[in-house]
């Protein structure tokens, strides 16, 4: 972008004086050219990194004119590219189905994940394999289509003890872009009873400065059987990557600890699928949403953003001789931030737009 044109700004006569992009974070995305007053990137900008969980990617920045101690505000949006393929988190998969299940049957199948958003995103599926299974994609309440498998004729261990399918999922690109997983099937005898959960869906709310290997919640399923048809194994069946290295599920116990430090500013929300199987591979599938709670663990950061390095005795009380940005990453009232200036000297805080303040002259010098 032009910018230096659209806020109609005099460019300085000696390059990058007098005018400075600056962006929240490490990285500076943007850099102003000084010669031209053109806006142009900095560094690579990769929009599933930096906006996985959001699919309108703005990226913000401000130009900072020291002389006249003003301050532009810039928004950048980055568009999506077909950049990525759907993928599996399992290439393989391995289903073991009784050879007494009836037609009509179905089995949830892993989702393929594609941080593309729009027609460049995930948009179907489709199963080769034999006459044995169909392919049926349920909506889910966000919108996304989730794959089963489904039993569309009886099986019979003696006549076939595997089945091999391969579940290709599709984007909308331009190409085209498409991956798969493969499916075996194996054929078992006869378990009659699943394994069912004490309850549908759990519900554990967590501070976020929960010790690591703290437990939060334990999953409980119960199945009538007898021997390995009634030994039920857990297992999660539905999780996001950050979730998997935050989460472990121990498999014979269902209680879910903590590997890793939890930040409510990074996510402040996990939504898992919890799955438990008995000896003959029925299962049952629950609902668990873990709500981490903010804890008051950033401290205000301030930052100077312009100062004037000398001023007249002269000048008039209210001179703005520094900008200053403050902020803190906490939410709710962690993160209202009070600001006062140490007494003795002849200036004074004035409140700015948003989370700026101005150092300005409280009388004559």
């Amino acid at each position: 972008g032009d910018v230096a044109k659209d806020l109609a700004l005099q460019l300085p006569p000696i390059p990058d004086r007098g005018f400075r992009v600056v962006s929240e974070g490490r990285t500076q995305y943007f850099a102003l050219h000084g010669q031209t007053g053109h806006l142009v990137t900095a560094e690579r900008i990769d929009r599933e990194q930096l906006c996985r969980l959001v699919e309108k990617c703005v990226l913000r920045c401000e130009v900072i004119v020291e002389g006249e101690m003003k301050v532009y505000e810039v928004e950048v949006a980055i568009t999506d590219i077909n950049d990525n393929v759907p993928s599996f988190r399992d290439i393989e998969t391995e289903l073991r189905v009784s050879e007494m299940t009836a037609p009509g049957w179905r089995f949830p199948l892993i989702e393929a994940y594609d941080p593309d958003v729009g027609a460049n995103a995930l948009q179907g599926y489709k199963l080769s394999g034999d006459e044995h299974f169909s392919l049926a994609v349920q909506e889910g309440p966000g919108g996304d289509q989730r794959p089963e498998l489904v039993l569309a004729k009886a099986l019979d261990r003696e006549e076939a003890a595997f089945h091999e399918l391969v579940l290709r999922a599709m984007d909308g690109g331009e190409p085209r872009r498409t991956g798969t997983a493969r499916i075996r099937v194996s054929v078992l005898d006869a378990n009659d009873n699943a394994p069912v959960f004490s309850q549908a869906e759990y519900t554990v709310r967590v501070p976020e400065d929960v010790p690591v290997g703290s437990v939060l919640v334990t999953v409980t399923a119960s199945d009538p059987d007898e021997g390995m048809n009634g030994h039920v194994k857990y297992s999660f069946h539905k999780i996001s990557d950050r979730a998997s290295e935050l989460f472990h599920l121990e498999s014979e116990t269902g209680e879910i600890s903590l590997k890793e430090d939890l930040d409510y500013e990074e996510i402040s929300s996990h939504v898992l699928e919890v799955q438990a199987r008995d000896g003959g591979e029925l299962f049952d599938t629950a609902k668990l949403s873990i709500a981490v709670t903010d804890v008051n663990d950033n401290i205000p950061q301030i930052s100077v953003r312009s100062v004037l390095s000398e001023i007249s005795e002269d000048a008039t009380p209210g001179t703005v001789v520094a900008l200053l940005h403050v902020q803190d990453r906490d939410s709710g009232t962690n993160g209202d931030v009070r600001c006062s200036l140490d007494g003795g000297v002849p200036f004074r805080l004035r409140s700015s737009r948003g989370s700026y303040y101005s150092v300005v002259t409280a009388q004559e010098l």
